[in-house]
């Protein structure tokens, strides 16, 4: 292993330290000591602008000045390693302030001083670099804070455009399926003539069609009305049961041809809350949607609510496949799936029912097992 090397600058004007230091650090095993010195305050900043020191002693007491002067020279100035300053014991009162100025240490020149100089210039040199190691890190990070900082503004610029062009392009289809829908549903009952049963599937398939377009068209414009601040509650006393109760009756249908069967555990204790009706309806009916779609023919639907100390709480669960234990946290994440099984649907039910939930000051999360189902709550302020 090669020898380490330390390179020395000794700015003492009494010959005898020099050469008590000199011997001292020559002594030591393992070590090699490059030694420079001058005695006087002449070129002391020329000297270290030209060579690069791993440690500086610096003596106090220098013919026509004291140390102090050139310690505060040298603070200006790129060094490789750190001061350590050396007085008699007469100017050890001066030490404090050599330790504000920039010194890392001081040494008090008495009787065998020299014998611990090198532990001394060690810790000096240990607390020297792991200063500089952490005013590079600080650098490093600052200059990360603002690269990072000028990428989120720009995600921020290009995820604006995004909702602006996803909210335009939404508001551009919906007066056409609107007409579309119209127009379909007019001959379908027969305003323009009698028809035919092959052409009533036809027309019922297409009316299917742009149910599902306008939903997606609605749910477009429901994400970008929370993504940019511009969704309102219009609050009222609402009832959560009667909510449950009067949406209930849409799925009535879907339950039966699944010969699904729905269970209900209404608290009747239930007290009313302050809350946008609508918008609370939308989060029961995308969660009653999802356990409806993930649940297999002749599985069990359970609708439960629960009156809690400070919010009401409801439990929509279903016997469907369940989600795996890795993919929970990404379940109310936009436009994604968690499960394998392709269904019909935005994929933005979850995510829209989370955010109606938050804006409401409320809590919505789930519980879930692969094979045996899920349990998804969510609670909402008294």
């Amino acid at each position: 292993m090669d020898e380490q090397v330390i390179k020395v600058l000794i700015v003492d004007f009494n010959s005898a330290n020099i050469s008590k230091i000199n011997d001292a650090l020559s002594s030591m095993p393992g070590i090699s000591y490059d030694i420079s010195w001058l005695q006087s305050e002449e070129n002391v900043l020329k000297k270290v602008e030209e060579e690069k020191f791993d440690i500086i002693l610096l003596s106090y007491d220098i013919s026509g000045l004291n140390g102090l002067e050139i310690l505060s020279g040298l603070q200006y100035k790129e060094l490789s390693g750190p001061i350590i300053m050396m007085a008699d014991a007469e100017d050890k009162e001066f030490a404090p302030q050599a330790m504000r100025e920039g010194a890392y240490d001081y040494v008090i020149r008495e009787k065998g001083f020299e014998k611990g100089l090198p532990v001394i210039m060690h810790n000096a040199m240990a607390a020297f670099y792991a200063a500089k190691e952490r005013e590079r890190l600080q650098k490093e990070i600052a200059a990360k804070k603002i690269e990072l900082e000028a990428a989120n503004r720009k995600l921020q610029q290009l995820d604006k455009i995004k909702s602006d062009f996803v909210a335009n392009v939404a508001h551009e289809f919906r007066t056409p399926l609107m007409i579309i829908k119209g127009n379909v549903d007019l001959v379908n009952k027969g305003g323009l003539g009698s028809v035919a049963p092959a052409q009533k599937e036809m027309l019922d398939g297409a009316i299917n069609i742009v149910n599902r377009l306008s939903r997606l068209v609605n749910d477009l414009l429901d994400i970008s009305k929370i993504e940019s601040g511009k969704m309102e509650l219009k609050k009222e006393p609402v009832q959560m049961n009667n909510i449950i109760e009067e949406n209930l009756a849409v799925f009535d249908k879907i339950i039966k041809d699944k010969k699904q069967r729905l269970e209900k555990d209404l608290a009747m204790d239930l007290s009313e809350i302050s809350a946008d009706k609508d918008k609370v309806a939308q989060i029961f009916v995308n969660l009653l949607s999802n356990a409806i779609k993930y649940t297999p023919q002749s599985g069990t639907i359970t609708i439960k609510t629960v009156n809690l100390e400070k919010e009401i709480m409801v439990e929509i669960s279903d016997t469907g496949e369940g989600v795996a234990p890795d993919s929970l946290d990404k379940i109310f994440d936009k436009f994604t799936r968690v499960t394998t099984e392709k269904k019909e649907g935005t994929g933005l039910g979850l995510p829209i029912a989370k955010d109606i939930v938050n804006l409401h000051n409320g809590r919505i999360w789930v519980k879930s097992e692969l094979g045996k189902g899920s349990h998804f709550y969510f609670t909402l302020p008294k």
